[in-house]
């Protein structure tokens, strides 16, 4: 299988870099090179030759989305078509999803069939792509952020998913349309094209110990910036004065992710374009990351020798730190075992308009391929954000639902989660990050930047 390599990368990506180091140069000199997070580096398998249907000719393939094919189509042509669902989880997610595919496939009115596919981790994810585009093969869906797949070149297209998602007979209904989280669809959406379908959407929020803020003198969560300055300068001394603690700790656990990044931009109103390279040596930047440099100075937000935040967080080493909603159980398991009886919550990033939370996540894409090839696997994926599925891979995943009456088949699940619940809630007043090769390219060289 050939590896994704830098030298891989073409000519007008290395456009976009040099551009968008032009572009944020100025918010920080130079440091060394901070390398994006790395995945397991498992051999991926390639994909399966099945009886797929094929084009009775060689498509004339593009590297943008292609026109939506005629969607009068007899459902008796569905027959025996086969999906390869390609995604980037293992473990028991991995098992949810070989479980919905063989349901699907058990019970569809169609006679489709599904593949679902595991790899691990989102670079090996596009290497196996790459390996199988080389080869002519390529899966009906993908589930992936659509940047990632810009390294994929001229010999890759995607179908333009707005006729299947408004087609009276194969797409959703009225209700089913009003019932999609706006922010999500919204995000996947650029101009008048439907490039990808949202199915499990992630929030970045900030992680706060409710118990210790209260030993500290503060009756709620740091929800401005004044109240998040002084509970991280509290939490700092508090640390100093305990024997017990390491100095320097105790305020926000530094957490230099570019979605982490990007949410504190946006809390101080700032934006990210959906199609041109963004900006950050803007008023909104130097603002937020001017507001973030001075609360390092005074010693009051750190960097952590170890990887992971969830043991800082546990022994009150750290009041606050960034991360995802998928961190919950781990954070929750964490706690048990650290004996820690104190209570937690989600929060957003606060600033001078109020609390920002940005969402992000991969998007269902569907191959460019014949009009019943495509339909087949429009039917799996719509099959994906059904209320039902989507609770099953929020429990997995701890994704946010993509439909709204999904959260009524989650009571238990909020219940045992009351910090996944508090994520939900502040999906209404979300931001979502940018999908296209911009901002792909360009959030590293922000981390860089921030470094």
């Amino acid at each position: 299988m050939r590896k994704l390599t830098h030298c891989s990368i073409n000519i007008t990506t290395k456009f976009w870099l040099i551009s968008a180091l032009l572009v944020v140069i100025s918010i920080s000199s130079c440091a060394p090179e901070s390398p994006a997070p790395s995945e397991i580096a498992t051999a991926a398998p390639t994909l399966a030759r099945t009886a797929t249907r094929k084009p009775t000719s060689v498509p004339d393939v593009t590297p943008t989305p292609t026109e939506p094919p005629r969607l009068e189509i007899d459902p008796e042509d569905l027959e025996g078509s086969v999906v390869q669902f390609a995604h980037p989880w293992v473990g028991e997610p991995a098992e949810v999803f070989e479980t919905i595919a063989a349901e699907f496939s058990q019970s569809n009115p169609w006679g489709i069939s599904v593949e679902a596919y595991s790899y691990g981790g989102e670079t090996v994810l596009i290497d196996a792509l790459q390996a199988n585009l080389a080869e002519g093969e390529m899966p009906g869906l993908v589930a992936a952020p659509p940047y990632l797949l810009s390294v994929l070149g001229e010999d890759y297209s995607q179908a333009d998913l707005t006729a299947y998602f408004n087609d009276p007979d194969w797409g959703l209904s009225a209700d089913d349309r009003e019932d999609v989280v706006p922010v999500f669809l919204d995000q996947f959406t650029l101009g008048e094209r439907m490039v990808a379908l949202p199915f499990a959407p992630q929030a970045t929020v900030l992680f706060y110990n409710l118990t210790w803020g209260a030993e500290l003198g503060f009756a709620d969560s740091p929800a401005d910036l004044i109240s998040f300055r002084r509970q991280t300068c509290d939490a700092t001394f508090a640390n100093w004065q305990d024997d017990n603690k390491q100095g320097g700790t105790g305020g926000w656990l530094i957490n230099l992710d570019p979605a982490v990044l990007a949410s504190w931009f946006y809390a101080f109103e700032g934006d990210l374009p959906d199609q041109e390279l963004p900006k950050f040596n803007t008023q909104a930047g130097r603002e937020a990351f001017g507001y973030l440099w001075d609360i390092k100075n005074q010693g009051c937000i750190w960097f952590g020798l170890q990887p992971d935040p969830y043991a800082y967080f546990a022994d009150r080493i750290a009041l606050m730190y960034a991360g995802r909603l998928d961190q919950i159980p781990v954070q929750v398991n964490w706690m048990e075992a650290a004996g820690s009886e104190d209570a937690w919550e989600v929060i957003g990033f606060p600033g001078p308009a109020g609390e920002t939370v940005l969402v992000d996540g991969p998007g269902l894409m569907i191959t460019a391929d014949t009009p019943e090839n495509e339909l087949a696997a429009w039917l799996f994926a719509r099959h994906l954000i059904e209320p039902d599925v989507q609770a099953e891979i929020v429990q997995s995943l701890f994704s946010l639902p993509v439909r709204e009456s999904t959260m009524d088949l989650l009571a238990d699940f909020v219940a045992e989660y009351p910090q996944w619940a508090q994520g939900a809630a502040m999906v209404d007043s979300a931001s979502a990050l940018p999908i296209s090769e911009a901002w792909g390219i360009s959030q590293w060289v922000l981390q860089d930047a921030a470094n």
